[in-house]
C-alpha cells in the first residue's frame, strides 16, 4: 500500500496544468486557419501597405522588394522614414526611383505623448488612401500572394481586422531559446475561440508585426491615436476593434511571411524588455506569482528525476509522475514547434528557454520600474505600477 506523500501534490498539480495547456494548444491549432488557404477574390479593394522604418538599413530592401512583387492588382506602398540615422533613407530613395508604386514620407518630430512606432503608424494612416490598411514591420519578407491571401481572408471571414502570425527566422542561440517561448506564451494560454469573444484584454492577442484593418473600423475604433502611449498594441487594437462592434480574426501566416526580429542577444533583450512587464498590466504580484509557478512547473519534475537513486526519498510514484509531466511538456512544445516551423530539436532545451525568458521578464520589470526601458534609442513611457 502506497503511503501518501506531500511531494505528490505538486506533481499532480503540474500534470493537471500541462494537460490544460495541451488541450488549449490542440484547440488553437485546430482553429487557427492558414492565411495561404484563402485565395478566391472577385473584387479587389484598394490596399495601403504601411511600413514604419527607423534604422532598418539591413532589412528594408528585402521587405520593400517582396512587397513590390505582390500579385494583388490594386495597392500602394507607403514607407515612413522615422528619423533614421543610418542608410535607411538612401535605400528608400533608391527603391522609390525605380518604382513609382512606392511612396516615401519623412516622419515629423515625436510628440511627448506618443510612442515612436504608434506615431509613425498614425502618420502613415494619414498619408494613405486605401480602403484597407495593411501595417507591416520593416523586418518582414512577403510571398507574392500575401496581399491577395490577406484580402481574401478579410472578405471571406467578414473581418474588420486581421492579424497574421509570421514565420520567425532564428539565427543565434539566444533567438532559438527565447523567441519560440515568447510566442508560445501568447498563443497557448487562451483558447482561440475565446479570443474572438473577449471579456477582458488579457484574453486577446495578435501579432503586432502584421495587422490589417478596414479603414472604417480603424477610424471608428480610434486606431493608433487611441493607444498612443500603450506598448501593447497587439492587445489593445483588437480589443478596441471588438469594443466598437467590429470583427477580429487571427491567422497563421507562416507560409506567407517571414521575419527575423533580432540578430543578437543585445537586440533581443532590448526588444523583449520594452513590453514584457507591460503584458502583466504592470502588476508586480501577478508577475512574481506567474514566474515562480512557471519555473517550478518546469524544473521540479527534472529535479525529482535527478534524485531518483536517493535512498527512501522521493517516493517511487513521484518519479513516475515526473516522467509524465516531462513527456507532457515535451509534447506541448513539439505540437507548437511543428506548427510554427521552429527547430524541433530545440524542444529538448525547454527548461533553459523558460529560465531565459524568466530572466528577461525580470529585467523588463526592473527597467520599467527604474524608467530605463527603451526601444530604438527612445525611452519608453513610465507607467503606474501595482
Amino acid at each position: 500500500m502506497l503511503t501518501p506523500d506531500p511531494l505528490l501534490i505538486p506533481e499532480i498539480m503540474i500534470i493537471f496544468f500541462i494537460l490544460i495547456l495541451l488541450l488549449i494548444a490542440y484547440i488553437n491549432i485546430q482553429n487557427l486557419n492558414k492565411l495561404s488557404g484563402y485565395n478566391k477574390l472577385s473584387v479587389f479593394p484598394r490596399i495601403s501597405v504601411l511600413i514604419p522604418a527607423r534604422n532598418e538599413e539591413e532589412k528594408i530592401r528585402d521587405c520593400i522588394s517582396s512587397l513590390l512583387k505582390q500579385d494583388y492588382p490594386n495597392y500602394q506602398i507607403i514607407v515612413l522614414n522615422d528619423n533614421s540615422t543610418d542608410r535607411t533613407g538612401e535605400i528608400l530613395a533608391e527603391l522609390q526611383s525605380r518604382d513609382n508604386r512606392l511612396k516615401v514620407i519623412h516622419g515629423a518630430s515625436l510628440p511627448a505623448d506618443w510612442l515612436g512606432k504608434h506615431w509613425a503608424c498614425h502618420q502613415l494612416y494619414l498619408a494613405s488612401d486605401g480602403d484597407y490598411l495593411f501595417f507591416t514591420d520593416a523586418d518582414t519578407v512577403h510571398s507574392t500572394s500575401t496581399l491577395t491571401n490577406a484580402m481574401a481572408a478579410m472578405l471571406t471571414e467578414n473581418a474588420d481586422m486581421i492579424s497574421i502570425i509570421p514565420r520567425h527566422i532564428l539565427g543565434t542561440l539566444s533567438e532559438k531559446l527565447a523567441m519560440p517561448l515568447f510566442a508560445l506564451g501568447v498563443f497557448a494560454m487562451v483558447p482561440l475561440p475565446a479570443r474572438f469573444r473577449p471579456r477582458s484584454i488579457s484574453m486577446l492577442s495578435s501579432s503586432g508585426k502584421l495587422m490589417m484593418f478596414s479603414r472604417k473600423a480603424y477610424e471608428i475604433s480610434g486606431g493608433f491615436a487611441g493607444i498612443r502611449q500603450n506598448v501593447l498594441d497587439d492587445l489593445e487594437l483588437p480589443q478596441k476593434i471588438q469594443q466598437a462592434g467590429f470583427r477580429y480574426r487571427l491567422f497563421d501566416g507562416t507560409e506567407n511571411v517571414s521575419c527575423r526580429m533580432y540578430h543578437s542577444f543585445k537586440e533581443l533583450h532590448e526588444g523583449l524588455t520594452k513590453n514584457m512587464f507591460a503584458s502583466y498590466q504592470y502588476n508586480i504580484p501577478v508577475f512574481v506569482i506567474t514566474w515562480i509557478w512557471a519555473l517550478f512547473a518546469v524544473w521540479e519534475p527534472i529535479i525529482i528525476l535527478l534524485l531518483f537513486k536517493t535512498p527512501q526519498y522521493p517516493p517511487t510514484l513521484a518519479h513516475g509522475l515526473a516522467v509524465i509531466a516531462i513527456i507532457g511538456t515535451l509534447s506541448l512544445w513539439v505540437l507548437y514547434y511543428q506548427r510554427f516551423k521552429f527547430p524541433i530539436y530545440m524542444v529538448l532545451f525547454y527548461p533553459v528557454s523558460v529560465t531565459l525568458i524568466g530572466a528577461i521578464s525580470t529585467s523588463s520589470m526592473i527597467l520599467t520600474l527604474t524608467g530605463q526601458a527603451k526601444w530604438k534609442d527612445r525611452k519608453m513611457p513610465t507607467r503606474k505600477i501595482y
